[in-house]
């Protein structure tokens, strides 16, 4: 018995034999013939492939609905680019056969997103992949996928979107990506048909011996277990039992109010980093979007996003969100999350450098240009606008300046808007939470975000996975600075929620019911289970004392 730990895509459990599948396309003996036949052999094999992207597309609607099946319609459009076309021309005017001629194109335009350093652009190295992929097996006659005939747990590198749809789900029990990306189209798609599903995993390469074996994925903790004892198993086989039954209950959340035993209301969010999963946030019935990070807009651009590409996005969302509140954070380009059309220069220590309102106080254009898009979509839905990174009451004033001058121009150009949006402002910094009560005079709503706020109190890289034991997200001094912030936002008549990942921490959630906070945001998966928690707490009984000691 082997135990393998990898990063949790989305929660549950998985006891049944392994799938192998493998993506590597095989090395081509075929000989070529002349670049005419050559390309010929491509174009046909790519309309096939287009074809394909369009069945998919009905299929996914049907199973996931159309927001989330627009993925098809993009590898469509991909397949059909000029670039990737003038590209696969070129080389076969190498005199490599068409299916090295593909496979060396989406290679090439793989390895330029990944080299962009960014979680969401190297999810989209993978899609350039997948449609490199599937136009070679076409050029080759055949079908990659294996047969799943009876329950199964599927091991692959990576999964391509297109191959998860062709699954039957209701055998397909758990899904490893043993170097597949949190981030991606296939980790959404997991999430969105609940399978437990764990990335990255450690130390664990692709062999075709494990066809047959049996496995454990525990998606809970983020672990595969192979060949397990029975005894493992039996413990195992409970815990799915028990987490089933779990599952069912919640379901009687829906529709519910988020209350505490004591009467306490407050509401539950979700936070979202795309269009694509604005079907789940309401399907879980969470009450609105706490946080939807907009970057995910810049990071699928190769240039800056205009006007009119924002407007359209956010009036999507807004739209489907049928009037419950949205808060879109304004873009949060900089330390991890790097865009090459910003030309951000180098930094010692990017979590601590050019990002974000920094970057919007060097550029306001390009904040401009946003906020133009968020207040011509605002009159499609209910929104709210948050700005991230603050450290200083001029920060904020010089936000509402702009936002004031694209007010302005909207009423001299006849442009509608809602003149009802509120502008907020992330607390996550300590400076922020120190000064908050001076921030609260000038905005309208706080949302902490704890994943910063922790790693720049400790001054401790959360994602070092060598600080595992200094990173303490309970450590008294953060929590401190959490209560400090709600305090001083109801002082002054605003309301404070929470999006970091500490906000769906079953530990803190009664230290945040105890305060009164307004508001938590968390992943749609956790949505009831914080209204069920919530449920349980009497506010009046909580010690605040003992989480701050």
């Amino acid at each position: 018995m082997k135990s393998y730990n990898g990063k949790i895509v989305f929660e549950g459990y998985a006891i049944d034999e392994i799938v192998v599948y493998s993506d590597e396309i095989e090395e081509h003996k075929r000989i070529f013939t002349t670049q005419q036949q050559e390309f010929t052999r491509f174009d046909v094999a790519r309309k096939k492939a287009v074809v394909s992207f369009t069945e998919l597309y009905i299929e996914a609607t049907e199973k996931l609905g159309e927001k989330q099946a627009d993925l098809f319609k993009t590898h469509r459009l991909m397949a059909e680019d000029l670039d990737f076309e003038d590209l696969v021309r070129a080389n076969i005017a190498k005199q490599q056969v068409a299916e090295d001629a593909v496979t060396n194109a989406a290679e090439e335009l793989s390895k330029m997103f990944l080299s962009l350093d960014d979680a969401y652009m190297k999810a989209r190295a993978a899609d350039v992949k997948e449609i490199g992929q599937t136009i070679v097996n076409i050029l080759l006659g055949v079908d990659k996928l294996p047969q799943i005939v009876k329950p199964s747990i599927l091991v692959c590198n990576d999964l391509p979107a297109a191959a998860l749809m062709k699954f039957n789900r209701k055998l397909l029990n758990g899904v490893v990506l043993l170097k597949g990306n949190v981030n991606s189209h296939v980790a959404i798609f997991a999430r969105t048909l609940e399978i437990p599903t764990i990335a990255a995993v450690d130390g664990l390469e692709l062999d075709p011996s494990l066809n047959g074996k049996l496995a454990v994925v525990d998606a809970t903790k983020g672990t595969l277990i192979l060949e397990p004892d029975k005894k493992t198993i039996d413990k195992y086989d409970d815990l799915n039992d028990q987490y089933i039954q779990e599952l069912l209950a919640l379901k009687s959340f829906i529709g519910k109010p988020s209350i505490t035993k004591d009467g306490f209301k407050l509401k539950v969010y979700a936070n979202i980093a795309s269009a694509y999963e604005v079907a789940n946030v309401l399907k879980k019935d969470a009450e609105g979007v706490g946080l939807f990070r907009s970057e995910f807009i810049y990071l699928q651009s190769n240039d800056y996003p205009t006007e009119e590409m924002q407007y359209n996005y956010y009036k999507e969302v807004l739209e489907e969100m049928e009037g419950k509140e949205v808060v879109i954070r304004t873009f949060d380009i900089g330390a991890d999350k790097k865009v090459f059309y910003f030309n951000l220069p180098y930094e010692e220590n990017p979590a601590l450098g050019f990002r974000s309102i920094r970057i919007c106080r060097k550029r306001p254009d390009v904040l401009l240009t946003q906020l133009r898009a968020l207040y011509r979509a605002s009159m499609s839905g209910k929104l709210s606008i948050m700005i991230p990174m603050i450290v200083s009451e001029e920060e904020v004033i010089f936000v509402k300046k702009l936002c004031n001058q694209v007010k302005m121009e909207f009423m001299k150009e006849g442009v509608p808007f809602d003149k009802d949006v509120k502008l907020g402002i992330m607390i996550e910094t300590p400076a922020a939470a120190l000064i908050s009560d001076r921030l609260a005079k000038h905005v309208d709503f706080f949302s902490i975000g704890t994943n910063d706020l922790s790693q720049y109190t400790l001054a401790c890289d959360r994602l070092n996975s060598n600080l595992d034991d200094t990173f303490d997200p309970y450590h008294s001094a953060i929590l401190k600075l959490i209560k400090l912030t709600i305090e001083n936002a109801h002082k002054a008549g605003i309301p404070c929620g929470m999006c970091g990942e500490l906000a769906r921490d079953p530990h803190i959630i009664p230290f945040l019911a105890g305060l009164h906070i307004d508001e938590i945001s968390c992943s749609s998966a956790y949505v009831l289970k914080v209204r069920k928690a919530l449920s349980q707490i009497d506010t009046k009984k909580v010690n605040i004392d003992k989480y701050i000691k």
